[in-house]
């Protein structure tokens, strides 16, 4: 699957967090509106070993969490998931899966109403 598109906004200060467990992890805030849109999310491996990661989206108005990607991320390397948009909405929020030694980084763009 490929996605392409012109994202009208401005891109904000990454949210970086390192993983602290194999356990489910939300990652920066939960979305107070509608926004923002996740436009990048980086995966970095520091341990000795490859990780199995997720990316997961809460959907606060169905209360439901989604996997939107999973796969390895080898020893010392970094994994960009770009053209994946994701638009929240208040109450939502980006979960991520790993273990100790990785670090996850999102990138979201504010959005910007071309009309309404």
């Amino acid at each position: 699957m490929s996605v392409t598109g012109f994202y009208n906004g401005n891109v904000q200060v990454p949210v970086s967090q390192a993983l602290a467990g194999t356990g489910v992890t939300k990652i920066g805030d939960t979305a107070s509106n509608d926004s923002q849109t996740l436009a990048s999310v980086a995966f970095c491996n520091d341990n000795a070993g490859t990780v199995t990661c997720q990316l997961r989206w809460y959907d606060a108005a169905n209360a439901v969490e989604h996997l939107v990607w999973q796969g390895p991320v080898e020893t010392k390397k970094s994994v960009v998931l770009d053209n994946l948009p994701l638009r929240l909405v208040a109450g939502d929020e980006i979960r991520a899966v790993g273990n100790t030694g990785v670090t996850v980084t999102l990138v979201y763009i504010m959005n910007f109403a071309l009309s309404r």
